[in-house]
């Protein structure tokens, strides 16, 4: 304990990766700097259930195994199951991107000698090398710390996601069905999050496609109908609007992959788009672009929109500690108080290629 960087080579690694989809990707520049540093190295990534088909796309992974899940019946053989996969592939480092406790005991359980994370949730014992976490820093740059602690110099671009025919297929489909030429290139608007207090009305979202429909270049739009999101039944009445419905993650990373520009919480998906090079629009409340906007190093623009109050980013205790009272429709202030008219302005902007 106390050390902070592990010299050694490695060639069997393990990365753990974040339980959350923009978490993931925001890890993408580790992971690939760490690739860099040891290009014929075996990298296994270990990720949630729901993450793993995401982390298989990732080319700079050479086997993805699934992680324990956080609760449930059954956890205990499942995190067995765990251990027993990481031993059986002899790893001599970890690199933990998880902050969890479970993650590091689960490599510590697993017998890898060296494990490398941040000192967060009381499990610095169970690491060989611990770094302090700095939550002033952007999230990317906390994890290549980490990276950095097994030598790895920051890569100036992430690891490159990669979709298969399936999902592709599905893109072709949906496209297909809803009359889109192969060759176009819609906005893709996704009113979806893991949290309803993180997500914009779903009032506003649907006013938003229509100011971008009505006033756009006759550019089809495609809008993810997806929880929170709950559109009036009559809607979309504009002939350029077509909802996506219950597409997987991948899937949905397929489509965004042929649309000119995505607009959405910050979520995700909103990471995954900019990994794969769109420009894209946030729509931020409780977070902060500070901290957590896409930099995964595709180079594309960000637009952030965001009322930036000084409580922000909190600690999303919604709304135990919020000094506000939520919307009517379970929203905080901060997030309420982003208008339409602020987030079509940057949509236009990058459509005009301001």
């Amino acid at each position: 304990m106390g050390n902070t960087r592990a010299e050694p080579p490695f060639e069997r690694l393990l990365i753990r990766l974040p339980n959350w989809v923009g978490d993931i990707l925001m890890a993408l520049p580790a992971v690939q700097a760490l690739r860099r540093h040891r290009p014929r190295a075996r990298l296994v990534a270990m990720a949630r259930d729901a993450h793993v088909e995401l982390a298989s796309r990732v080319a700079a992974f050479d086997h993805v195994v699934p992680a324990p899940p956080p609760a449930g019946r059954g956890r205990l053989r499942a995190w067995q199951r765990a251990v027993e996969a990481l031993r059986s592939e002899q790893l001599q480092a970890a690199l933990l991107l998880a902050p969890s406790f479970e993650s590091a005991l689960t490599a510590r359980a697993a017998g890898i000698p060296v494990r490398v994370g941040h000192a967060t949730d009381r499990r610095e014992l169970l690491l060989t090398h611990s770094v302090p976490a700095d939550h002033g820093k952007h999230r990317t740059d906390g994890f290549l710390d980490l990276a950095g602690a097994l030598g790895a110099a920051p890569a100036p671009e992430a690891a490159k996601i990669s979709f298969q025919a399936p999902e592709r297929e599905y893109a072709d489909d949906l496209f297909r069905q809803a009359g889109i030429d192969a060759r176009e290139r819609p906005v893709l608007v996704n009113p979806a999050a893991a949290k309803t207090p993180r997500a914009w009305s779903s009032d506003r979202f649907c006013r938003l496609a229509e100011t971008i429909a009505e006033h756009g270049d006759k550019t089809p739009l495609l809008v993810h109908n997806h929880p929170p999101f709950d559109p009036p039944a009559s809607w979309p009445a504009h002939p350029s609007i077509h909802l996506v419905s219950g597409a997987s993650l991948i899937q949905l990373g397929a489509v965004i992959e042929r649309c000119r520009l995505y607009v959405g919480n910050d979520s995700g998906p909103m990471h995954l788009a900019a990994a794969l090079g769109l420009p894209t629009v946030g729509i931020y409340g409780p977070s902060t672009p500070d901290h957590t906007s896409p930099r995964a190093g595709s180079g594309a623009p960000h637009r952030a929109v965001s009322a930036r109050f000084a409580c922000s980013p909190c600690r999303e205790r919604f709304f135990d500690e919020c000094p506000s009272p939520p919307t009517a429709d379970g929203r905080p202030p901060c997030l309420d108080a982003v208008s339409v008219a602020a987030v079509a302005e940057q949509v236009a902007g990058l459509l005009r290629g301001d």
